[in-house]
């Protein structure tokens, strides 16, 4: 059977050809990275112009006075931010809601004493 397989260019279907074959092909394929990788956001690089244009897009559309840029705590803020390896996670609206009411409560608290 083999050698007339061999001469006649007939694929051998016997159980130890096809584990031979198969294991032939998973040696020859590379494995791919694929399904390791996560796909991440476009890393912006910093410029005085970029920057200068997003505070004044955000100053627009938060209704915010011209002058919040030049106000102690917001720099405080963007120099924090600085410091961020990778990238800043923004506090979800739940998150930010429930520290302002804890903050609230400890600063009324604070007050009866």
């Amino acid at each position: 059977y083999l050698k007339w397989a061999t001469t006649n260019n007939f694929i051998s279907m016997l159980p130890g050809d096809t584990k031979h074959r198969q294991a032939e092909a998973l040696l020859s394929t590379q494995p791919t990275l694929d399904n390791h990788l996560t796909p991440r956001d476009a890393i912006l690089h910093y410029s005085e112009l970029a920057f200068g244009e997003v505070a004044i897009k955000w100053l627009v559309e938060t209704d915010q006075p011209i002058n919040v840029l030049q106000n102690l705590i917001f720099m405080q803020m963007i120099n924090l931010a600085l410091c961020a390896n990778n990238s800043v996670q923004i506090p979800s609206h739940k998150q930010t809601h429930q520290v302002i009411i804890n903050l609230f409560k400890s600063n009324l608290h604070e007050l009866h004493k």
